[in-house]
């Protein structure tokens, strides 16, 4: 079993391995991982970086680890029996969720990072569509290629939590949950307008439009008209709920679908 310390700087998790010559002295184990939470920087890197070094397993269970830091993952609350010290604490009265398969992540999804207002908490969830036929991804792999094109901001947690399990993951049921154990929080939603558009479409679309706060949209070509035929029927659904336009971007016609279409 391979051994890291853990250390986390301003709710970045970062770490390294455990020389051959260091022993442990509080040991804690994670599935394949062994680990020790510490309070010394010394010669720590983002964790991503040092998945490619592990083996396979050791990685994944990482993986899991960082993914049941966060609050709406189902590992959590064990995670917070064995090393309370490394949940996800970061203050703030609402919680931005961008998901998605990001299959590639392009520059348009890049915008809407971009274009979200930078002191809202940003959670990158990749996933597996309930609308589209189910894959088989690496889950490693793919989050350390997210990360090769991800630029974060100092609000932005990549968050691997639904990755690693090989089922559709309807927003509706994670974050109905989360609703129900943080009622004062806001939880809202970012997408390009594409998704608002087929937002119905999704699995118990009236729910989540009652329960999410605010959608926060990035432009996809639409123009004025478009966006109200979208806006004033999902209103009438959900009187309560914001969508905030967050405008243009030159990227707007960029679309995953196309990349892999255009790479075969």
């Amino acid at each position: 079993m391979e051994r890291l310390f853990l250390y986390l700087d301003k709710e970045v998790l970062k770490a390294r391995r455990v020389e051959a010559y260091e022993t442990l002295t509080k040991p804690l184990v994670w599935k394949d991982l062994e680990f020790e939470y510490t309070t010394s920087p010394l010669l720590m890197i983002n964790w991503p970086i040092i998945l490619p070094e592990l083996s396979p397993s050791t990685a994944r269970s990482l993986l899991d680890l960082v993914g049941a830091r966060y609050p709406f993952s189902p590992y959590h609350q064990e995670l917070k029996g064995i090393c309370p010290e490394l949940l996800f604490t970061k203050a703030s009265d609402e919680w931005v969720f961008f998901g998605g398969t990001f299959n590639p992540w392009h520059k348009g999804h890049q915008a809407c990072l971009d274009l979200l207002p930078e002191d809202k908490i940003c959670f990158i969830l990749p996933d597996r569509s309930p609308l589209k036929e189910l894959k088989v991804l690496e889950p490693v792999s793919n989050i350390i290629e997210l990360v090769r094109k991800i630029k974060f901001g100092k609000n932005h947690y990549i968050a691997p939590t639904f990755l690693l399990d090989f089922n559709t993951n309807p927003t509706i049921t994670w974050i109905e949950k989360l609703h129900h154990d943080f009622p004062n929080k806001k939880h809202s939603l970012l997408m390009g307008f594409d998704s608002i558009r087929n937002i119905m479409k999704w699995v118990r679309p009236e729910d989540l439009l009652n329960i999410v706060d605010t959608i926060y949209v990035s432009s996809r070509l639409e123009d004025d008209e478009e966006r109200e035929e979208v806006a004033i029927p999902l209103k009438k659904i959900a009187p309560k709920i914001n969508i905030v336009f967050l405008g243009r971007h030159e990227f707007e016609n960029l679309s995953s679908t196309a990349i892999r279409a255009g790479n075969k």
